[in-house]
């Protein structure tokens, strides 16, 4: 019996194709699955600042990551910290103020977040917390 040339090409076709098919799985599946599946690379280290008795964070702004609490100047030169809150709220009501010549003071704290050393004066052109990362 012969096989005609034509039937011959095609079983060969089908035989390549097949057979790449398998040949590529693995592969094919890999990409599948980089594609679907969550990172698992870290990208930079990982920031971790100090914390107090309440479970506030203290220390200064790092890599666009805020602590709860911030190293600030007091009037009067005492280095302490100031709330961010306590900050972001001051730096609304300057916004908000028609008054030019307007001051909000803000309580500085020990690390602990509790006890007052001084106050930080709010002004006009005073920066939040994370507006060294906007530059």
């Amino acid at each position: 019996m012969a096989i005609a040339p034509k039937t011959i090409a095609m079983i060969a076709g089908g035989v390549v194709v097949v057979g790449g098919g398998f040949a590529l799985a693995p592969t094919l599946g890999d990409m599948f699955t980089q594609a679907v599946a969550p990172s698992t690379e870290i990208v930079g280290d990982q920031i971790e600042f100090e914390v107090n008795a309440n479970g506030e964070t203290y220390g200064s702004p790092l890599n666009d990551r805020v602590p709860d609490l911030i190293v600030a100047r007091a009037e009067g030169g005492k280095t302490g910290y100031i709330r961010v809150s306590e900050l972001e709220f001051a730096r609304n009501l300057w916004r908000s103020t028609s008054d030019a010549n307007a001051v909000y003071d803000i309580p500085v704290y020990e690390s602990d977040g509790v006890t007052e050393i001084g106050v930080f004066r709010v002004l006009k052109d005073t920066p939040g917390p994370r507006d060294g990362f906007n530059n």
